[in-house]
């Protein structure tokens, strides 16, 4: 057998192998229903099966509408070092050709070194992720071999997975973005109480494994009933808007905040003791009252709110995290409905002498 033939048989035979490891990443992908495991295919799973230093993923997201999207699911995306977010300006933007196709390069002294930060990488592919003719980000392999990745390769199979990678992108997005809307308030913008109660079930579960605490508030509008009486249900839903933006400004990002239904909100306050939570609930409080929420026609509306606190300790005794969780919220409920009536336009936390007083249990009259 000649030299040239045995050179094409186990070139037939490397391209086989990478064919059914390429192909085993396309299901992957194909079948993923969340961003974190889109994450975890293309920046774990690819490097892993092809051998390679590193892979980096970048989107352009020149509005930051992905991040804000992916924040408000709670997607961890900084647990991912290879995920990166770049604007119309990146720098791996006039790389490519129009149409777009990998580019192949090695990287003595290449400014494209950058992408990859500190790992050891000599030969880069780039893969252009596109949709709808435009570019929607870029996949970059990297490989500490200088001959891996060169102009006289061949790219159609990297061309195969940019293209199914594009797609699967754009789906997953699509999919997460359907999924906030399902999981958010459409008037206030802020989170439904769907999304909270799956939010608090699962916190209450880390913490009762892992440890820790978490604080839960539970406040009403006061006298939110006459608002619509006097003024109209449109200007109640101004109201609304305004007291969860308000709310929302006195919170961290890693807390949660939900519309529960009419006019009461709930905060998940994590790694917050009930004497913190106070702290914050005052300043809730504070920044809901004044200033007065101003109308368009020059009006002022005066508002106050009502606010319960419980807090959340893990014992030997808690019984599953729904139970606890579905607790906690009580809890919390009980102290709102102590704030209200006690004098409203107050915070007051749960104590378990207030819970045994019979007069404490709620009712949907002393929360208006």
């Amino acid at each position: 057998m000649s030299s040239a033939l045995e050179t094409l048989i186990d070139n037939a035979r490397h391209n086989e192998v990478v064919l059914s490891k390429l192909q085993a990443i396309e299901m992957r992908l194909i079948a993923v229903a969340d961003f974190a495991s889109l994450l975890d295919t293309l920046l774990l799973a690819l490097p892993e099966a092809f051998g390679l230093e590193d892979v980096a993923l970048f989107l352009l997201d020149p509005h930051q509408d992905t991040q804000t999207l992916l924040t408000a699911l709670a997607v961890p995306i900084e647990q991912w070092h290879g995920l990166h977010f770049s604007t119309q300006e990146a720098m791996w933007l006039p790389c490519f050709t129009t149409p777009p196709s990998p580019l192949l390069r090695a990287l003595p002294e290449d400014p494209l070194h950058a992408l990859f930060g500190e790992a050891e990488v000599a030969s880069v592919a780039l893969l252009p992720l596109s949709r709808h003719a435009g570019l929607i980000g870029c996949l970059a392999l990297g490989s500490r071999d200088a001959t891996r990745f060169t102009a006289d390769l061949s790219t159609e199979f990297l061309a195969r997975l940019a293209a199914i990678a594009g797609v699967c992108i754009e789906n997953v997005i699509n999919s997460e973005r359907l999924k906030y809307i399902g999981l958010t308030d459409p008037l206030t913008g802020i989170h439904n109480r769907r999304y909270f109660d799956l939010r608090l079930a699962d916190e209450v579960n880390r913490i009762q494994r892992y440890g820790g605490y978490i604080a839960c508030l539970f406040i009403d509008i006061d006298h939110f009933k006459n608002i619509n009486d006097t003024w109209g249900h449109p200007i109640g839903d101004v109201v609304l808007k305004a007291v969860a933006e308000r709310i929302k400004n006195m919170l961290r990002l890693t807390d949660t905040l939900a519309r529960y239904g009419g006019e009461e909100f709930v905060v998940l306050l994590e790694q917050a003791d009930a004497a913190q939570a106070f702290v914050v609930a005052e300043r809730i409080r504070e920044a809901v009252r004044q200033p007065a929420i101003p109308l368009d026609n020059g009006a002022l509306i005066p508002i106050t709110v009502s606010i319960g606190i419980s807090s959340f300790v893990p014992r030997p005794q808690d019984d599953g995290a729904a139970v606890s969780a579905q607790r906690l919220l009580h809890e919390a409920d009980t102290a709102l409905y102590r704030a209200k009536t006690t004098g409203r336009n107050r915070v007051v936390a749960f104590t378990t002498e207030a819970a045994a007083d019979p007069a404490a249990s709620p009712s949907p009259e002393a929360t208006s």
